[in-house]
């Protein structure tokens, strides 16, 4: 029991600090949406869309690997953490280099001719962030949580830090002339979006600072059969891992490619600003994540029953969260979370909203074969989600832009949530209340699209929609999720 206790708090450390950094970076939302144009936000947006993929590639799953082998007892703690971040540094730095050798034709071919220095910022920022990924994880390995989150929070803070300044306080001075002399110096307005890559860069060299006690460490002769051995390992994780990260991103390559040149990086800066308010539910979804696996991994009780429990709740608070989100969008849209300008794209939240939830639940129907060592079920999955991405964009973004691309991310998700849901029935059946959960959504989805499409989000039928709601989840489920919160 201590050593449950002592994993969950540590889960909650760690937890905690990777949303806090979610969270530091979902507040600068207003203050790009509002300073940059859509084209410059869109430039944003594919940047980070590509980031998301190399750093799939750049860390070949080492960080999995360390955990993995670093309590092999043929291995020295020093010798697994040499070879996995070695093996990072192998795959960064030529990374790197070979984007300043060929970055003419390389920014030619992702549409950044005219600032190909966006090109090798990006490169910069993903090295940084995948050597840095196993010394974050030995941080882990090693039961240093406050260490970890000072890292972690140094980093995230001095982003949004650097973020501030140069999106409202250095603007604000130039404006108004304020102190003329200094503010020349740290601010030219043509920058732009490049302040937002400027800034990560500056943080990530503060992270890369502090870990160079660690980097300094590293045994450059590394074991040839460890090394083989992770790289085996690691290899179907690589494969895993794209195409879980192309269900996520590729909507964002699609409509680079797919749209015309001067339409579609305005359409991704409206598609990646809308999608910020879908973020909410993901905070939900990334907190449940980091308590959910040691607790049904815990080996207490029948893994099943809570299993099913679990969903039912799970999806009776999402579902709250989506109606809510649908029902008082004009309020959020008033705060100017996003700017004004990116107004047009709210038809697509909704449906990028549900689609998170969906998400959601594939997470805790995937939680079986976790506990059953059938990961290979989980590439199944992946790979079903990416194929209807891949014809669904093809198909809807060409037509239908920014909003072709949000149905095709719900298309996708929902396509992975019943393929899990008939791999579960087929291999390790688990009784889900599937009437309840059903029942739950449909009514969700009606009050939502209520409020949304028929009321046009007008506060007091958007606030019975969610009223009704409220009445509705107390007499389903109310009672007992209060009594559950009181355990």
């Amino acid at each position: 029991m201590a050593s449950l206790k002592k994993l969950a708090s540590q889960t909650a450390i760690y937890g905690l600090s990777s949303i806090l950094g979610r969270l530091l970076n979902f507040v600068l939302t207003p203050l790009h949406t509002q300073a940059l144009p859509k084209e410059e936000y869109g430039q944003n947006t594919d940047i980070y869309s590509m980031i998301a993929f190399l750093m799939v590639i750049l860390t070949f799953g080492m960080e999995t690997a360390f955990f993995r082998f670093y309590s092999d007892k043929r291995f020295t703690h020093r010798e697994v953490f040499s070879a996995t971040t070695g093996l990072t540094s192998i795959l960064s730095i030529p990374f790197v280099i070979l984007v300043f050798l060929f970055l003419g034709p390389l920014a030619d071919f992702l549409q950044y001719g005219h600032n190909p220095e966006f090109v090798m910022w990006m490169a910069l920022i993903v090295a940084s962030e995948a050597i840095a990924a196993v010394p974050f994880a030995k941080l882990r390995a090693e039961n240093r949580p406050i260490k970890f989150v000072i890292v972690r929070i140094s980093t995230t803070g001095s982003i949004v830090i650097l973020n501030v300044l140069f999106f409202w306080l250095f603007p604000y001075m130039y404006r108004e002339g304020i102190a003329p002399g200094l503010t020349d110096l740290v601010y030219d307005p043509k920058l732009g979006v490049a302040y937002i890559f400027i800034a990560n860069l500056i943080g990530n060299g503060l992270m890369m600072l502090m870990f160079l006690p660690d980097l300094l460490k590293i045994n450059w002769s590394l074991n040839r059969a460890l090394f083989r051995e992770m790289t085996i390992y690691s290899a179907p994780l690589v494969i895993g891992g794209l195409a879980g990260i192309a269900n996520e991103m590729a909507n964002r390559q699609f409509l680079k490619y797919l749209l015309p040149e001067g339409e579609n990086f305005e359409a991704l800066g409206i598609f990646g600003a809308n999608i910020k308010i879908a973020t909410f539910m993901m905070l939900f979804i990334q907190a449940f994540r980091f308590a959910a696996e040691p607790f049904f991994f815990s080996g207490e009780g029948d893994f099943k029953d809570k299993m099913a429990k679990v969903l039912r709740y799970f999806v009776a608070i999402q579902a709250f969260i989506f109606v809510g989100l649908v029902c008082f969008l004009e309020i959020i849209k008033q705060t100017h979370f996003i700017d004004e300008k990116y107004w047009e794209g709210l038809t697509i939240v909704p449906v990028l909203i549900f689609a998170n939830l969906l998400l959601g639940i594939n997470f805790n129907l995937n939680i079986w074969y976790k506990i059953k060592s059938l990961t290979r079920m989980g590439v199944y999955i992946t790979f079903m989600g990416l194929f209807f991405t891949i014809a669904s964009n093809f198909i809807l973004v060409p037509t239908y832009g920014y909003v072709g691309a949000a149905w095709s991310t719900l298309i996708s998700y929902a396509s992975m949530t019943v393929f899990s849901y008939y791999l579960n029935q087929k291999y390790d059946r688990t009784e889900y209340p599937v009437r309840s959960i059903g029942l739950n959504l449909l009514v969700a989805v009606v009050l939502a699209g209520l409020s949304f499409y028929v009321f046009h989000s007008e506060l007091l039928p958007s606030l019975l929609c969610f009223i009704v709601y409220l009445v509705f989840a107390w007499f389903t489920n109310g009672k007992t999720i209060l009594k559950a919160f009181r355990k």
